[in-house]
């Protein structure tokens, strides 16, 4: 018979304490991924609260929604479906803190299943890869700008609505965002 490796389990103590936020046990650069998801937050909100605006008059409908998840194209970290009699649109964001070009190549894949897709940055990360403003045009990812504190989203690159590599994808990506889209919310 084995024996338990935790004979006397009661009198352990916790590693970590229960009061305690587990992020704060992590090294500081791990927990400073909060920076982003809160820019991600803050950027929905604004392009929420911009197109309800916009398109409070016309006949198209739209949700936003956080992190889909599509096997073997990655995690979109903001995805809005716009849908109007005539044609149903996706676009996918991808927002990093740092470092456009790893956002750059996330967002690329997000083609396989939207119509449009952006890399969104802070304003003196995106001065940077505005330098690289070829490549966002030459592989059709846009680029935006968005400042936090000030709310304004700055449209540097907006890419003409492209078809979906897949439309498999696209499906996939339609009918799990309709299942996602009241659990995720964004406002």
């Amino acid at each position: 018979m084995a024996q338990c490796v935790f004979p006397n389990i009661k009198s352990m103590k916790y590693l970590i304490p229960f009061n305690k936020h587990p992020r704060r046990n992590l090294p500081l650069d791990t927990s400073k991924r909060r920076t982003e998801s809160d820019f991600v937050l803050a950027f929905g909100r604004t392009y929420y609260q911009e197109n309800l605006n916009k398109r409070a008059d016309q006949d198209v409908s739209f949700e936003i929604a956080r992190e889909l998840y599509i096997h073997g194209f990655g995690i979109a970290d903001i995805v809005a479906v716009f849908v109007s009699p005539r044609k149903t649109t996706l676009y996918a964001f991808e927002m990093k803190i740092k470092d456009w070009r790893k956002a750059l190549s996330q967002a690329y894949r997000y083609k396989y299943y939207a119509d449009s897709v952006f890399v969104v940055l802070p304003p003196d990360e995106a001065i940077k890869a505005k330098q690289s403003l070829l490549t966002f045009r030459a592989i059709k990812v846009g680029l935006w700008a968005f400042d936090k504190k000030e709310g304004i989203i700055e449209k540097i690159y907006t890419p003409k609505e492209d078809k979906p590599l897949t439309s498999s994808a696209n499906i996939k990506a339609l009918t799990l965002l309709a299942q996602q889209v009241k659990s995720l919310p964004v406002s």
